[in-house]
């Protein structure tokens, strides 16, 4: 079956469960990244802020629930955010440190789950970011992107798209070309902004 025939099992069925999770992402004036991160299901409304340094790491993580199943998960899953302070959100093994850190049985699964997420988001957010300094004088295309992506510690083995095996040393001079030339033009730029 393909996903419309799976898909179409529900037409006639009423809905049993929803779960809705949103991770934003914002880039401060100084460099620092705000993750917020919003939980809506048939039992939780919960709230998750991280506020990362300019090399992603945490440095401060708050979180509110406005409706939980059970009031003893009310603020003691919350104060045990503050043991993440540090982490490195795109090192690996970051998702491991909150483990170590904040054992599930002394915190809360779904406050885990969105930790998780964000962490997925930020990771994939972080590249929209670090783009953004290059627009208007990088033009990589999708093949370019991806060659140059292989070459990242964090990325390199992490999907099908960044397997190792997959790399083709032509299309990545290419792509290290074009971004040299960025280069220049982004210092040619600057040069002019600042009146050299």
């Amino acid at each position: 079956m393909d996903f419309e025939a799976i898909k179409g099992l529900a037409k006639h069925h009423k809905q049993i469960f929803g779960r809705i999770v949103k991770c934003e992402m914002y880039r401060l004036e100084d460099g620092r990244v705000l993750a917020i991160t919003r939980m809506h299901d048939d039992y939780h409304d919960m709230n998750l802020a991280i506020l990362l340094s300019d090399a992603y790491r945490i440095e401060e993580i708050a979180g509110k629930m406005d409706r939980i199943p059970y009031p003893c998960c009310e603020s003691r899953p919350l104060t045990m955010l503050s043991a993440l302070k540090g982490i490195g959100v795109l090192e690996r093994g970051g998702l491991k440190k909150v483990k170590e850190r904040i054992p599930r049985n002394l915190s809360c699964t779904h406050v885990y789950e969105m930790i998780e997420s964000t962490f997925r988001a930020i990771f994939v957010g972080s590249y929209s970011i670090l783009n953004q300094r290059w627009e208007g004088v990088l033009d990589l295309d999708l093949e370019e992107n991806r060659q140059l992506g292989l070459q990242s510690q964090i990325l390199a083995g992490s999907c099908y798209a960044f397997n190792l095996e997959s790399v083709d040393p032509a299309v990545l001079e290419r792509a290290r070309l074009k971004v040299e030339e960025a280069r220049r033009k982004k210092a040619a730029i600057e040069a002019v902004k600042r009146g050299d």
